[in-house]
């Protein structure tokens, strides 16, 4: 028996919708594919970027930290080496102070405090050891006129011995001093000396 024009009618509209729902949902399915893809490619593009700010970050930090252990090992070295010139500088002069070739150096630094000192008048004070007598504060005295023009009188200060080798220059009643001790020298002198530590540990490496 043949079907009825109705119903074949029928079963043709329900093919046309069936492939309408199935494109639709096809399309909808490609979207959501899409969409899905995007945001995994977005979320991948992220984290890339995340990872690299990261790694990024780490690796500053580990120069920072290499950077400060360098500095760290440098400074170490520097006041090794700071503390391996003091110790030669004292045990150096521990024996020249004592000998008569100081004389020239000592007559320099009384000379050189009395003008720093800056008064007419100053007592001198020394180490106990050092060949300090009152010729030399004379010597110092003649000198320091001669090439500054300055003029003081320098009288010595035996019964004050100072505890480092070098002079302690004072006014008569003991209100200013100058003090140019070897130790006080060094420190003055401590800018100079790091500078010439680091060019030569610079050379060295």
């Amino acid at each position: 028996m043949s079907e009825s024009p109705i119903y074949e009618g029928i079963l043709e509209q329900a093919r046309k919708d069936a492939e309408v729902i199935l494109a639709n949902a096809r399309r909808e399915a490609d979207e959501v594919i899409q969409a899905a893809r995007t945001r995994a490619e977005a979320t991948a593009a992220e984290e890339r970027k995340n990872t690299s700010t990261r790694l990024e970050g780490l690796r500053l930090r580990e120069e920072s930290a290499v950077r400060s252990l360098e500095r760290q090992e440098e400074l170490k070295n520097n006041d090794a080496a700071w503390n391996a010139v003091s110790e030669s500088v004292s045990a150096y002069f521990e024996d020249y102070f004592r000998s008569a070739g100081s004389r020239r150096t000592l007559v320099l630094w009384i000379a050189e405090a009395a003008y720093g000192l800056g008064l007419a008048e100053a007592k001198v004070s020394w180490r106990q050891g050092e060949q300090v007598d009152e010729g030399m504060l004379e010597e110092a005295s003649r000198l320091l006129k001669e090439k500054t023009g300055f003029s003081v009188r320098l009288t010595p200060d035996a019964q004050h011995h100072i505890p480092d080798w070098g002079v302690l220059l004072s006014s008569p009643d003991d209100k200013v001093y100058f003090n140019n001790q070897l130790g006080v020298r060094m420190r003055r002198m401590t800018k100079d000396i790091k500078k010439i530590i680091q060019e030569s540990t610079c050379k060295a490496e």
